[in-house]
């Protein structure tokens, strides 16, 4: 079950963490004994005491002095009930007033992205974090060709997804989207503007959104937190 890549503390911490949030320990529920976690996981029983620790440090859990370990009621940004589509906060949520724009500036076409905006000197750097409720629910990376980036207002992007802005404020034609889903430890600087632990798992999302011409005019790269976000999508099958 446990990767030899990350502590095996953390990645428990983790483990158990999600069963929480998915609800496969209401709260209220006594949980197993350590010396029961321990013989379940194979590990040793100091590392279940740190693991549960830190969900302890996280109110996750409560732990009483000679009768066990219970599941506490979920902080308000962990419950179910504020799940977000992340679908819907790429391309049609409209965010509230604590979206802040961190970076806003013309750049060189940065090394990685060379490839793709091959036709492109300069892009415009939009660095953007929504909130909710005081927390942080996603960080992205904007890479925009200027002559867009520099006709949307801040007031703009403090409140709609780049696709929105593009296809409704601007009136830019669009052609089609290529969407890359990824799972992955959060990186440094990601945990940080998250507010979350160094290598929490996120969802990373890149896009290339391409215009009538077929020219790549803009990349997200966004970071979502795991424990607030569900992906869902249809097919449409009638007439296959």
């Amino acid at each position: 079950m446990f990767s030899d890549k990350l502590p095996i503390t953390y990645q428990l911490a983790q483990h158990l963490r999600g069963e929480i949030i998915r609800g496969t320990y209401p709260p209220g529920t006594k949980l197993p004994t350590e010396v029961q976690f321990a013989s379940d996981y194979k590990i040793s029983v100091i590392t279940v005491q740190r693991a549960l620790k830190t969900l302890e440090e996280e109110h996750l859990i409560t732990r009483k002095r000679g009768k066990g370990t219970f599941v506490s009621e979920l902080p308000p940004h962990l419950s179910k009930s504020k799940s977000l589509s992340t679908l819907d906060m790429m391309f049609s949520e409209e965010f509230n007033n604590e979206t802040e724009i961190l970076e806003r500036k013309i750049i060189s076409v940065p090394e990685h992205l060379s490839d793709v905006f091959s036709h492109e000197k300069e892009l415009m750097f939009i660095q953007r974090i929504v909130k909710k409720e005081g927390v942080p629910i996603s960080f992205t990376n904007h890479y925009i060709v200027p002559e867009y980036g520099k006709r949307i207002p801040v007031s703009k992007l403090k409140r709609y997804p780049m696709f929105r802005i593009l296809r409704e404020n601007l009136d830019i034609p669009l052609l089609n989207v290529e969407i890359s889903i990824e799972a992955m430890p959060a990186p440094i600087e990601v945990s940080k503007k998250l507010d979350i632990s160094a290598m929490e798992p996120v969802l990373f999302f890149t896009a290339l959104l391409y215009e009538k011409n077929g020219r790549l005019i803009d990349i997200p790269e966004i970071y979502f937190r795991g424990s607030q976000h569900k992906f869902s999508f249809g097919i449409e099958l009638a007439g296959r």
